[in-house]
């Protein structure tokens, strides 16, 4: 399983990318995941990805990215697919495409995938200054979160909570298995009322349930503000919170009306057949 950026053209041919406006933000997209992780040549994938056109667009990003155009072995992959009357491009956020990790032993329902968790640190991390030592997994499920960020770093440390003590159970096992417990807390407790002192943490990385396989749409518009407000009361200023979910109109109706946190970044991916946002916040 993979994870991708979506970017959609409302355009009819491919040509098209190739111009100004539409070139500019492919390379910003392209560039973007290129921020979170390490990659060596590009590949394009796409009917009829040996035409002229396509033999431009390669080119083009060869010379925007400075990495080589490799249709074998090419880690930075672009899927082009026409949709209706517009062009969609699918940029792979890791370098290699993964189903589990070696250290997932355990998964819970609507569980995350790890592609994305991998990408929400980089962007939690992007150009951060200052120390980044109080990381929050909240509503951690089975931990994927709060291990890509332990296996980032060896010096770092962070908590993760949920209110689900099988999810504890399951965190916990597949912390194990990935060797960093030692430096990993553990708790259940609510992620709208976890009773952490204010402003104690630095980053704040969490998917709550999107009404799909967990919990509802009614569940959630109750859910959502009392999480951002909890998430706000724990941020110092300047922290961050890296936030993943499929509700995009209720979050963000929400953070239109929530003055304490400010949107740097709005990234919509590919997750299981959704096509959920990943927002990077920042506490004012």
């Amino acid at each position: 399983m993979s994870a991708s950026l979506v970017l959609d053209f409302d355009v009819p041919r491919p040509k098209a990318l190739l111009g100004d406006q539409h070139f500019r933000r492919l390379v910003a997209g392209v560039k973007q995941v290129l921020s979170g992780g390490s990659f060596r040549g590009l590949r394009l994938g796409a009917a009829g990805a040996d035409s002229s056109v396509f033999q431009r667009l390669g080119s083009e990003l060869e010379r925007a990215t400075g990495l080589k155009r490799d249709d074998e072995d090419g880690e930075l992959f672009l899927r082009f697919t026409r949709q209706a009357q517009k062009w969609r491009v699918l940029v792979r956020l890791t370098p290699r495409p993964f189903s589990a990790r070696q250290w997932r032993v355990c998964n819970m329902e609507g569980g995350l995938n790890a592609t994305l968790a991998a990408f929400m640190i980089s962007r939690l991390l992007d150009g951060m200054q200052g120390s980044t030592n109080g990381f929050l997994n909240a509503m951690c499920g089975s931990g994927t979160l709060l291990v890509e960020w332990l296996l980032r770093d060896p010096r770092s440390t962070g908590d993760g909570i949920d209110m689900d003590a099988r999810a504890i159970d399951c965190a916990r096992r597949n912390l194990a298995a990935a060797g960093v417990s030692d430096r990993a807390t553990l708790s259940q407790a609510d992620a709208t009322a976890t009773g952490l002192p204010a402003g104690s943490v630095d980053l704040i990385a969490a998917d709550p349930p999107w009404g799909d396989d967990i919990g509802s749409s009614e569940q959630n518009r109750a859910l959502y503000p009392a999480f951002l407000a909890e998430s706000a009361r724990l941020l110092r200023r300047g922290g961050r919170l890296a936030l993943l979910s499929h509700e995009v109109r209720l979050t963000g109706q929400l953070l239109a009306a929530e003055p304490r946190f400010s949107v740097l970044s709005e990234t919509r991916v590919r997750h299981g057949g959704h096509h959920p946002r990943v927002w990077l916040l920042q506490r004012g």
